[in-house]
């Protein structure tokens, strides 16, 4: 008997070191001595090859790429006429049908919804891929938005910080601006400019540099995370006291010129023109919220603008929700790199969203001073001798919704007209906040109905359209086949 259970632990022994001399299969089968071919969906193929496709076939020379044009989707598109992006990204990726994805968050989470995507995770954890060297909750958010399971990658992300001129702080007396403030306490610290200066030579506090009170409400509405319609989009939630915070802290903001908005100047067209950012680098402004390329600003724009100044600037973060200071409802995500459910070179494809999410690429962007940022944080530590702290400082915050696509977009125009002048009569004292609000709230759902009835009635014409299309496609393929038939 014990000569028996010798035997078997002897064999058991024995397996187990010849299953750690081979190797635990791949998940993905290696590269045919490096070869391969991906069709990869981009903005443009030469743009492609000068961000990735040359630095990737440096290391892959043998690995050839079939770019995929989405600029191509918009060969078609008629001006005045509503685009719905998703609808026509998705019609673009069935008829290509791309290796690797690039797509903006929303974009993402329908295709992981829905099965298009692969998953990841396994191969990740095969190759021991660096997870950790990314930002603080990027790859939680990347996976609640697969479900749960993590189907792409992301090189960078968008994000805003809040820029300051420190000269003006230290001249003035004041103290800076400190990261994690709320939009209270931001918009507090510019008051104290209130009176400084006159004419020409008048400071202001926070400067923006377009827009109007409504783009003044959507920058706190966004760090707040308070959503515009329910999740079925069906019920305007305008009426609410997270709603009216939001529209009374922008409102009083302008009407006190805590926040500065240049005047409209209608130009042609009745285009509405803006001095930029002219205020801040003529140092005339304190503050100013912007992304990283604002800095390549500050560095050059005084070569070549004579009335432009060189800036002692800094930065800090942008404004927090006291509720949840550690988050930010600003942190975009343009271009998750995913690989197709069902594409034929899944081991390629995989080598290239490694290679564009690696460290070599994170080295090399981390120079280029761009609106983009690398979710890598180990490699770009400062811009002009400013830590890049800020831009890396908040996680994105979980219930940040970028858009709903139960919202018809046939809604926006007809209620962003709508708000603007609501918020309007609220800054010039013509409708209390309730009164403006709850015309607002009746007005807006009105066009919310209007815009469900417009979408139905777009979409069927689309439809019949391609139900068309697809009907003459067979009838002409059916009399092509028929007259070679009879040809010969």
């Amino acid at each position: 008997m014990k000569t028996k259970w010798k035997l078997v632990i002897f064999l058991l022994t024995i397996t187990s070191m010849l299953s750690g001399c081979l190797g635990e299969k791949p998940v993905l089968e290696q590269l045919d001595e490096g070869k391969g071919k991906i069709k990869v969906l981009y903005y443009n193929e030469e743009s492609f090859y000068q961000q990735y496709g040359n630095y990737f076939n440096v290391k892959f020379p043998d690995i050839e790429f079939e770019v995929v044009n989405s600029e191509d989707m918009y060969a078609n598109r008629k001006d005045n006429e509503p685009f719905d992006y998703e609808a026509e990204m998705k019609k673009f990726l069935d008829k290509h049908k791309p290796d690797v994805l690039f797509l903006n968050d929303t974009m993402y989470e329908t295709y992981a919804k829905d099965g298009k995507l692969y998953n990841i995770e396994e191969v990740i954890a095969q190759e021991k891929f660096d997870l950790e060297g990314y930002m603080p909750g990027l790859i939680d958010m990347i996976r609640a938005k697969g479900n749960g399971t993590l189907y792409g990658l992301a090189p960078s992300f968008y994000t805003n910080v809040l820029y300051f001129n420190r000269a003006l702080f230290k001249e003035h007396n004041i103290e800076p601006p400190r990261n994690k403030m709320s939009w209270q306490e931001v918009i507090d610290l510019s008051k104290r400019f209130t009176g400084i200066g006159s004419g020409d030579n008048q400071i202001f506090g926070l400067y923006q540099d377009y827009g109007d009170v409504e783009r003044v409400m959507d920058n706190i509405v966004s760090t707040s995370g308070l959503k515009l319609v329910d999740q079925k989009g069906e019920k305007l939630l305008i009426n609410s006291d997270g709603w009216k915070k939001a529209i009374t802290l922008a409102t009083d903001a302008i009407r006190s010129k805590a926040v500065y908005v240049p005047p409209r100047d209608n130009g042609e067209n009745g285009q509405m023109m803006r001095f930029g950012n002219d205020m801040f680098m003529r140092g005339k402004a304190a503050m100013m919220i912007e992304s990283t390329w604002f800095a390549r600003q500050i560095k050059d724009r005084h070569r070549y603008d004579k009335e432009a100044k060189q800036i002692d600037w800094d930065i800090v973060t942008a404004p927090v929700d006291p509720a949840t200071p550690d988050e930010s409802g600003n942190v975009f995500l343009s271009e998750i790199y995913a690989i197709s459910a069902d594409s034929p070179n899944k081991r390629a494809a995989w080598e290239f969203v490694k290679f564009v999410n690696g460290t070599e690429m994170a080295k090399a962007s981390s120079r280029a001073l761009s609106g983009q940022i690398p979710t890598r944080n180990q490699y770009f530590k400062e811009i002009d001798g400013r830590s890049t702290e800020p831009f890396y400082l908040l996680k994105p915050k979980s219930t940040a919704e970028r858009y709903n696509k139960n919202i018809p977009m046939e809604f926006y125009e007809p209620y962003n007209q709508l708000l603007r002048k609501a918020l309007q009569d609220i800054v010039d004292n013509k409708k209390s906040l309730d009164e403006a609000v709850a015309e607002l709230e009746t007005k807006g759902q009105a066009e919310l109905i209007k815009a469900k009835e417009a979408e139905k009635a777009r979409l069927a014409k689309e439809k019949k359209g391609d139900s068309s299309s697809t009907k003459t496609e067979s009838t002409g393929s059916t009399e092509s086949t028929g007259s070679t038939k009879s040809g010969g």
